[in-house]
């Protein structure tokens, strides 16, 4: 029987994974190349604010996160979630206005059709489109075989409420405004927001890890621990120190996996990858900040979707920005060359927000940092779900394991899941 395991990866899925094992009574030993856990979960602080790794949400209601986060052992209430409002304010161009959830904001979503964000045609079909997305998968996507352009395109939804509100929420959640990801993916996410909202904690994204890993007190972690080889019972280290086990679970990032499984799993296919730029600027008036996410819908300019994350998580408590101060996240699909090119790209998107929040709501912004993530998420084309199949139908010496929300759906969701299936598998195997 297994009962030493190593996992090479700190991210969401090897915290998963340690957890599940850590309650079966395993011993687990986690490295981890970076200077802490969470993988792509991070926040740092800047100034005295807290900058997320890019623009990242929690759904309330993620069926595994809420296995992980709400147990014994891990209270919840310690993120003190903060919702966004169900809905956005959309820019078509000429004015903004709110488009909302019909089922939870019923007033907002009629003020987007009286201010012609959505025409009524389009808005009346969107209600029963919300409705079906109850009956959508509760536990995790399944694969669709059809995009999510075709899927919104089918329920009647005219092409342009699909450029103007879709295309760049959808856009902003799976960082891909062509709307190719697997519709499957947009089923499963409907039905979260139908049942749940959109959070962050109140200190950042980052702190979701840090509970994962408070929750599991008999694991050890090793940071800055880089894993050169992987072996049937055993990892080598940068260093060549060896560390023996009974399994393995390989945690890491589709690209640091694909580097480690090459000597002994060559055939294993490659992960597509979505990107994503965010801005991050200071503010001085954080009431003069929507409380709403900000859709871009007209297409012109860079800027596709934002946020005030001092209205989401105000600063009368632990939050994003300091007391007095507001802070505004800006995000785009377009990905930089340099330095000189994202400090043109923070100010291109930075002068649409200008016309879309008007002047009084923008003087004073500075520009804190600006983030070129070039692996922000796995793409999730219908091509890149039948890959993740593939994937896990690799096959791989008898005591290695994987994990990873690139072999699910890619989402923290997801990466719990696969998580918790790795260890599971360690457990069928004992």
């Amino acid at each position: 029987m297994s009962r030493h395991v190593v996992i090479v990866g700190a991210g969401i899925a090897g915290l998963a994974a340690a957890r599940t094992l850590a309650d079966a009574g395993y011993s687990v030993e986690m490295h981890e190349a970076a200077d802490r856990v969470g993988g792509r979960v991070a926040s740092d602080t800047v100034r005295g604010f807290t900058i997320d790794r890019g623009f990242q949400i929690y759904l309330s209601a993620y069926p595994e996160a809420k296995s992980f986060l709400d147990r014994p052992g891990c209270d919840l209430r310690a993120l003190d979630l903060k919702a966004f409002m169900p809905g956005a304010l959309v820019w078509n161009g000429a004015r903004a206005a709110t488009i909302a959830h019909p089922l939870r904001e019923p007033l907002a979503a009629i003020m987007g059709v009286l201010r012609g964000v959505v025409p009524p045609a389009d808005a009346l079909r969107m209600i029963p489109f919300a409705r079906r997305a109850l009956s959508g998968p509760s536990d995790g996507p399944g694969p669709s075989g059809t995009t999510t352009l075709a899927r919104l395109t089918a329920a009647g939804i005219s092409r342009g409420t699909i450029d103007r509100f879709f295309r760049p929420f959808f856009g902003g959640v799976f960082f891909d405004t062509s709307l190719s990801t697997d519709a499957g993916r947009l089923d499963f996410l409907l039905r979260m927001f139908a049942e749940g909202f959109a959070c962050v904690p109140a200190k950042g994204m980052g702190e979701i890890p840090k509970l994962m890993l408070a929750a599991a007190p008999s694991v050890r972690v090793r940071l800055g621990s880089r894993v050169e080889r992987v072996e049937s019972r055993a990892i080598v280290l940068a260093s060549g120190e060896r560390v023996e086990a009974d399994a393995v679970i390989l945690a890491t990032g589709a690209h640091d996996l694909e580097r480690l499984l090459a000597p002994i799993a060559p055939d294993f296919p490659q992960t597509a990858w979505c990107g994503t730029f965010s801005a991050w600027f200071a503010t001085p008036d954080p009431a003069a900040l929507p409380s709403w996410l900000v859709l871009n819908g007209s297409g012109l300019g860079s800027f596709n979707h934002g946020a005030a994350m001092s209205a989401i998580a105000p600063s009368y408590a632990p939050s994003y920005a300091p007391s007095g101060r507001g802070l505004f996240v800006a995000n785009t699909t377009f990905l930089p060359k340099d330095r000189d090119n994202s400090l043109d790209l923070a100010a291109d998107m930075q002068r649409t927000l200008r016309e879309i929040l008007g002047r009084d709501a923008t003087d004073g912004w500075e520009l804190l940092t600006t983030q070129r993530i070039r692996h922000a998420i796995p793409r999730q084309w219908p091509q890149d779900v039948a890959r993740g199949d593939r994937a896990r139908s690799t096959a791989l010496p008898k005591h290695i394991f994987l994990a990873g929300d690139h072999l699910e759906d890619s989402s923290i969701n997801g990466a719990m899941r696969s998580g918790r299936r790795a260890a599971e598998a360690i457990l069928a195997a004992r």
